[in-house]
């Protein structure tokens, strides 16, 4: 009898650990992505200020005024404000009104816990977890996922516009070009199979296998969520939104360089070079996009005649613009409506 009581016990508790296993395994997972990550942001601040003059850098840094830094930020808050316009047009797309305020306070609290987070990964979820309180966890991260998209395809759309249009040559430009291209088409086939009934155009014998048919499922709801918000006023007011808020980041760059070497490329081209700079900076290879940043920002600017010092004070300008935002971010936080928790009866 006692035997028995023992291997019962046992078995019961045979499949806790690998359970346990798992989870363990996953956490060890995310810790071994994120060292690669901080590792390789080390790397690449490091290849950016490598040879870098530090003198001239702090000269630049020095002949801006006070009054530039305090518009550079108001800038910026506005650049920000206009990115929440895309997402609500989304929304209203979906079929869901929200009011501006709540949205903006949730992109704001997203910038705050992006700096834990690799490139805008954090913001992402924080916009997905307060709007789902609201509207649903599912609705939400449809509207996240199709404003992600949109974004970065209207920032490669203008990219690829700009690069030819200015004359801008050589192999940076394009193979940026070509990218951009590619990006921009596999964007479209995305937000195409959001409105497209893909049962009717996947061949028979392809809906009889298990992954054809986990296709179809994910298409058709895909399709019942995210369809609606696909729309060819959602696209334009997306591209809008794209193209007024990189002129306003290329009026903030224009703005500095200006006071520091005397001389800047156009407004157009700085915009087109932005963009590109973007397009890298949202790639989730680096916490934050440290390190990315300012590579982009070496390499594409260089290409426009812009010095290595500027350039990475460019970049430095812009973090540091994205941690003033994170402190508005961290205010709203902290004020903040806590949920009252359920009381059981």
């Amino acid at each position: 009898m006692e035997e028995t009581t023992r291997v019962s016990t046992a078995a019961q508790m045979e499949p806790v650990a690998p359970g346990i296993a798992v989870k363990g395994g996953r956490r060890g997972g995310r810790l071994l992505v994120l060292a690669v990550q901080v590792g390789l942001s080390g790397v690449l601040v490091y290849l950016a200020v490598r040879g870098l003059n530090w003198a001239s850098l702090a000269q630049m840094a020095g002949r801006q005024s006070a009054g530039f830094f305090v518009g550079a930020v108001l800038l910026s808050v506005a650049v920000t404000l206009v990115y929440v316009l895309r997402w609500h047009e989304v929304l209203l797309a979906m079929g869901h009104r929200v009011a501006l305020r709540n949205l903006a306070r949730q992109v704001f609290v997203g910038i705050f816990f992006n700096n834990f987070a690799p490139s805008m990964l954090g913001q992402d979820a924080i916009r997905t977890y307060y709007l789902g309180r609201d509207t649903g966890y599912v609705t939400a991260g449809v509207s996240v996922l199709v404003d992600k998209i949109m974004g970065l395809a209207s920032l490669t759309v203008l990219g690829a516009m700009l690069i030819p249009l200015l004359g801008l040559k050589g192999p940076l430009f394009a193979g940026a070009l070509t990218a951009s291209l590619l990006f921009s088409l596999a964007c479209a086939v995305v937000l195409l199979a959001a409105r497209l009934p893909l049962e009717r155009l996947m061949p028979p014998f392809l809906a009889r296998w298990s992954l054809g048919r986990r296709i179809l499922d994910l298409a058709q709801r895909s399709r019942a969520s995210a369809g609606s918000a696909v729309t060819l006023r959602v696209l334009a007011a997306s591209l809008g939104v794209m193209a007024v808020s990189m002129t306003a980041q290329a009026a903030i760059y224009s703005w500095f360089l200006l006071a520091a070497t005397g001389a800047s490329p156009s407004i157009p081209a700085l915009v087109g070079a932005l963009c590109l700079v973007t397009t890298v900076t949202n790639m989730p290879v680096s916490v934050n996009g440290i390190g990315v940043r300012e590579q982009a920002h070496a390499l594409i600017l260089a290409a426009l005649g812009v010095p290595l010092e500027a350039a990475v004070a460019l970049s430095l300008l812009q973090y540091l613009l994205l941690l003033a935002q994170s402190l508005i971010g961290w205010g709203l936080w902290m004020t903040r409506k806590r949920s009252t928790p359920a009381v059981s009866l």
